[in-house]
């Protein structure tokens, strides 16, 4: 019997001292909060030294309404519009996010993310739609025309019944964000 009992006893023993022997070891050195943030921000400012920070150009542009070009082949309104602002570095390695303003500056004016589709339509007397007709609002931008750098935006108003229609043409204020 106390064979058996001296084995269990040791173990126990046993545990009981490294257990209490690990915690006499250990100290009371640890971080604060303040420390470890202190530490990150550090180490973020040492690495951001190398990286260079993202930088964006706002380009405003606006297009009159006697500035809007039909193309009878394609069936739809354009406007060429100059973009100096855009790189090759831009082009390749950037991004550009296009936007266009609805409504009064000041008054109602909402900004609307780049393609914009808006419908119209019309009623009889008796509040019965009797006709719709959606637009799509849209544009490209190119670096390079015919192989010649030539930085451009086009702008397109892309009507769903594919006819001329100048009655829903109208001066516009557009938005384009170039990233990089």
């Amino acid at each position: 019997m106390i064979k058996k009992m001296t084995k269990p006893f040791l173990l126990s023993l046993l545990s009981a001292t490294l257990l209490l022997g690990s915690y006499s070891c250990a100290n009371d050195d640890y971080l604060s909060e303040h420390d470890v943030r202190r530490m990150i921000e550090e180490a973020l400012r040492q690495n951001n030294e190398q990286l260079e920070f993202t930088q964006w150009k706002i380009v405003n542009i606006f297009v009159k309404k006697s500035d809007w070009r039909w193309d009878d082949d394609m069936k739809h309104y354009f406007v060429v519009c100059d973009l100096p602002e855009l790189t090759e570095f831009i082009y390749k390695n950037g991004a550009n996010i296009g936007y266009l303003f609805i409504g009064e500056r000041n008054e109602n004016e909402v900004q609307k993310m780049l393609p914009y589709l808006h419908t119209y339509y019309g009623t009889d007397n008796n509040g019965e739609v009797t006709y719709t007709y959606t637009e799509t609002i849209s544009y490209d931008v190119q670096y390079k025309v015919n192989g010649v750098v030539d930085p451009i935006v086009v702008f397109f108003i892309q009507p769903s019944d594919v006819y001329r229609d100048d009655r829903y043409v109208f001066d516009y204020n557009f938005r384009i964000v170039l990233i990089w």
